[in-house]
């Protein structure tokens, strides 16, 4: 049994909207807006079209699923989809190399009922061609959450080199504490205010905001810093109710020396604390205390691996559980 994406939308998850067309389904994970606003840069442009977070989820005994789906640009070679059985089995499934059509086939053990949820890869463009059960097997929604966070930030948020989508930290938090998430993270990107008015129109109930290391590494001028930074909270903070937090940069591990402006990390660091201070309704989670300044937590000294991510979900999970806020 084909599953008809189009007239279920309650089994999809970290989207702004679905299109079918030419017998594919394409998952967008920004508005339109958003998206034209990262297309003013190429690289931008792929990784925002990149469905980091998006997810297919339900409920089915079907003891067989089958899933077939084509790659176009991307940013990284890392092609790789995640099937999750309730909550705690995992499958990756991944082509060698981008291709046209993908097809994977798994069988799923009996038990009744189980949930079932498919993680989209992060860093490829790539549309759905099929995903099929069992015939006669029962399909339903999954329960429904009672939190949706929104992610906002670079590289890290939307989970670059991760060997697999649901190893983001944004996934990974949301698996242990049982909420709907929004990854709105775009490599390479720097902390524009704007970008805090354009999610204004995504249902969420808290927002975690981690952008420095680019404004760090493109050197920008800590005054536009603290500017883009300062009307990026208050545009968050016009939805009440809401948990806000902010993330200063994690470590460039092992790097001491400052941007060629003569800032140091820390002085990025240094202005979020400052314009936070500013908003009582943002608490501020120092990014050194979630990732030590250790090479073996990075691929690249900048981007976590996997170790890292786990270390940076789990670490991040304390921090909100003690804020009191979340």
């Amino acid at each position: 049994m084909n599953i008809d994406l189009l007239n279920n939308d309650s089994l999809i998850f970290g989207a702004a909207s679905v299109e079918y067309s030419d017998e594919m389904y394409r998952f967008y994970r920004m508005t339109e807006e958003l998206q034209e606003f990262y297309n003013a840069n190429d690289k931008h442009r792929v990784r925002a079209y990149c469905p980091s977070g998006v997810r297919i989820g339900f409920l089915s005994d079907t003891s067989t699923l089958a899933m077939e789906i084509g790659f176009g640009d991307y940013s990284r070679s890392i092609f790789s989809i995640d099937v999750i059985i309730d909550g705690s089995e995992k499958f990756t499934f991944s082509p060698p190399e981008r291709t046209d059509s993908f097809t994977f086939n798994m069988e799923i053990a009996s038990g009744g009922e189980r949930r079932i949820e498919i993680y989209l890869p992060v860093m490829a463009i790539c549309w759905v061609k099929g995903i099929n059960i069992e015939d006669g097997a029962t399909l339903a929604p999954l329960p429904e959450y009672n939190k949706r966070v929104m992610f906002v930030g670079d590289s890290i948020t939307q989970g670059m080199v991760v060997s697999s989508p649901s190893m983001t930290f944004p996934a990974q938090l949301s698996q242990s504490l049982g909420f709907d998430f929004h990854n709105c993270g775009v490599g390479g990107a720097v902390m524009k205010g704007v970008v805090g008015r354009m999610v204004q129109e995504f249902e969420w109930n808290s927002v975690v905001v981690a952008y420095g290391i680019n404004d760090f590494y493109q050197e920008r001028q800590l005054c536009v810093f603290e500017e883009d930074t300062r009307l990026m909270l208050a545009n968050l903070c016009k939805r009440k109710g809401t948990g806000c937090f902010v993330i200063t940069p994690i470590p460039w591990a092992t790097r001491k020396s400052p941007n060629e402006s003569g800032f140091y990390l820390e002085d990025y660091r240094q202005v979020i604390r400052k314009v936070a201070a500013e908003f009582p309704h943002f608490k501020v989670i120092e990014g050194p205390e979630l990732v030590p300044d250790d090479p073996t937590y990075f691929v690249d000294d900048l981007h976590p691996n996997d170790k890292g991510m786990s270390l940076f979900a789990e670490n991040l999970k304390k921090k909100l559980e003690e804020s009191g806020r979340f």
